[in-house]
C-alpha cells in the first residue's frame, strides 16, 4: 500500500519539535527533500510506503495521512459477502499469419568429415631389476575436421498460413468504481501545482496526476 502524508502548515509543524533532526518522523511528515516529496511554500506532500508510527501524530490538525486511491479514486473487484465477483467476457481473436511446415526441405549449411587421429606415445617402466625399458603408451586420440563435404544439413521449407480470427468467452473479475473522497481531492489539488509548464525550447508540459510514484508501485487501478 502506498500512502500520501500531508503537511499544511510546515511552520507549526516544526514548532511542535516533531520533526527535530533526530525525530523518527521527519522523513515521513517533514517534505523538505527526497525523490518521493513535493514542497510548495508552507505546503509539503510525500508518499510512503509504510506509515507505522505516524499514528502518534494524529493530534496534528495540519498533518493528514491518505492515499492515492482516497485522493483519485479507484477501480476494484466486486465483493459481495466475502466472495469476489466474476462476470464472462465474449470477443473475437485477432487473425494473424503463422509459419507452417509443408514437409519439404532444402540443403542448409554442410556437414564436414571428421577424422579419428591418433598419435603414438610411449612410456618408460622398470623391471625388478632396475632396468628402463621404452614401451608404447595410450595413444593421444582426436577428431578432425576435414574439409570434405559429407552432406549438408536438412532444413524444413515452411510457409505463412493465415488463421482465421475466432470467437472466445472468458471469465474476468467484475469490476467496481470506487469514488474519491472530496475532501482529500481537494487538499491534494489545493497544493499540487498542476499548471502547464514551457520550457525553454517552447514545448509545454503538464505535471503528471501523481506526483511521486514509487518504483514498483502498480497505479493502473487508479483513476
Amino acid at each position: 500500500m502506498t500512502y500520501v502524508s500531508i503537511c499544511t502548515d510546515m511552520d507549526a509543524l516544526r514548532a511542535t519539535g516533531a520533526v527535530s533532526e533526530d525525530s523518527p518522523y521527519r522523513g515521513m511528515i517533514d517534505g523538505r527533500s527526497g525523490a518521493h516529496v513535493y514542497y510548495n511554500g508552507n505546503q509539503s506532500m510525500i508518499v510512503l510506503t509504510s506509515i507505522d508510527g505516524l499514528e502518534a501524530l494524529e493530534t496534528f490538525p495540519f498533518v493528514t495521512v491518505t492515499t492515492f486511491e482516497e485522493i483519485f479514486g479507484y477501480r476494484r473487484q466486486a465483493v459481495i459477502d466475502g466472495e469476489p465477483q466474476w462476470t464472462t467476457e465474449t470477443g473475437t481473436t485477432s487473425g494473424y499469419f503463422k509459419e507452417v511446415p509443408t514437409g519439404e526441405y532444402v540443403d542448409g549449411d554442410p556437414v564436414y568429415v571428421v577424422e579419428r587421429v591418433e598419435t603414438p606415445t610411449t612410456r618408460t617402466v622398470t623391471d625388478e631389476n632396475g632396468v628402463e625399458t621404452t614401451v608404447p603408451g595410450r595413444p593421444v586420440v582426436e577428431y578432425v575436421t576435414t574439409d570434405v563435404i559429407d552432406g549438408y544439413k536438412q532444413v524444413p521449407v515452411t510457409e505463412q498460413v493465415w488463421v482465421e480470427a475466432e470467437p472466445y468467452t472468458r471469465t474476468v473479475p467484475l469490476y467496481e468504481d470506487v469514488q474519491a473522497v472530496p475532501e482529500m481531492a481537494a487538499l491534494y489539488a489545493s497544493i499540487y501545482d498542476r499548471t502547464p509548464v514551457t520550457d525553454a525550447d517552447g514545448n509545454t508540459h503538464t505535471p503528471p496526476k501523481l506526483f511521486a510514484v514509487p518504483g514498483g508501485y502498480d497505479v493502473s487501478h487508479i483513476r
